[in-house]
């Protein structure tokens, strides 16, 4: 197995992102312990309660987030930063593949020119060709451990954050991309629906910015009554962690949260309005269900190994059109599988 002085992770920046790369690193540690690396710039990855959650100890430092494009004005400042920190194991994270991401190989070619630098990469002549869409991490699993990494130490449930008698219903009713938000509308009747039937309370929790779920939360504290509900206002990631630590079940568009969540144990639901869950979904299904959006087949521009489409930041012509196919007494049909 190689020694390496020093690797630099390139990975997409998502708060979810960072929880599913953690217990990768982990892997990768115990199998490279001299080995110092960088990652892409990162909320999770660059806060200090996570990373000792996790029991990371080789984690140098990050890279700006606009190198993950590897634009050609940023390679002289790339290279300066190779040299400097002695990189000798480059690692790509990102499932685009030669396709789409090809200032990234072009800039691996460049590179290896005068570099003596390893490269870890997917193999895309399975994932571009291969009938069903397989899972990231077990992806990059199955690169890690092509690569010499043990990976029979993986958990994605990493982050024990409370072991105590649990309660309330959490709703993760933001993202980041309007695409991935379910209506509010139908949050409305699911939330309706649960305390017809629990004796919960429902917990809202806040996106990352008001805009993404202040309106969606007024409809619902006004059509079940706020003693009905409590919401968690805009707090450190490490407090919402614990929150939603202690849920008995939290419903969630495919958001940072939710991966949170996931990873803490709770029995956590997802929707999945414009990504593929086959793709994007936590790698343990144990204690996750989740409901997709059938309308999405119907999408023009679909990046289908990605697991998303062209119109990530803009409006999907799919869901214009059609809507999404979810239904709150779907999704219910799963809340009665998780709380008990």
């Amino acid at each position: 197995m190689p020694n390496y002085n020093c690797a630099w992770f390139i990975n997409f920046t998502g708060i979810g992102n960072g929880i599913t790369i953690t217990p990768l690193l982990q892997c990768f540690e115990k199998s490279y312990p001299t080995t110092e690396y960088f990652h892409s710039e990162n909320e999770i990855l660059s806060d200090k309660w996570f990373i000792e959650k996790a029991g990371l100890k080789r984690l140098k430092g990050f890279s700006p987030i606009t190198w993950r494009r590897f634009n050609r004005e940023d390679w002289n400042k790339i290279v300066d930063f190779v040299n400097q920190n002695q990189i000798d194991l480059i690692v790509n994270l990102r499932n685009e593949g030669p396709k789409y991401d090809t200032g990234y190989y072009e800039f691996k070619r460049f590179l290896k020119q005068d570099h003596d630098v390893a490269f870890w990469d997917l193999d895309f002549n399975i994932i571009e060709n291969r009938e069903k869409q397989e899972n990231l991490a077990g992806d990059l699993l199955k690169m890690f451990q092509q690569q010499s990494v043990d990976i029979s130490h993986y958990e994605y449930r990493w982050l024990s954050v409370y072991g105590g008698e649990k309660s309330g219903i959490g709703f993760g009713m933001a993202a980041s991309q309007k695409n991935k938000r379910w209506p509010t509308h139908k949050w409305v009747e699911l939330a309706q629906t649960i305390l017809k039937n629990y004796d919960q309370k429902i917990i809202l929790f806040h996106g990352l910015s008001q805009e993404e779920t202040d309106q969606a939360i007024i409809e619902v504290q006004k059509n079940i009554g706020l003693s009905r509900c409590e919401l968690i206002n805009h707090q450190e990631l490490s407090h919402i962690a614990i929150m939603l630590g202690k849920l008995k079940c939290f419903i969630s568009n495919d958001t940072g949260l939710l991966h949170i969540c996931s990873a803490t144990g709770t029995p956590t639901i997802g929707l999945y309005t414009s990504t593929d869950p086959d793709v994007w979904a936590p790698y343990n299904k144990t204690n996750f269900l989740y409901r997709t959006n059938i309308f999405m087949e119907k999408c023009p521009a679909r990046k289908i190994y990605c697991g998303n489409c062209f119109h990530y930041y803009d409006s999907c012509p799919a869901i214009a059109q059609y809507g999404d196919s979810i239904s709150p007494k779907q999704v219910f049909e799963l809340v009665k599988k998780m709380v008990v």
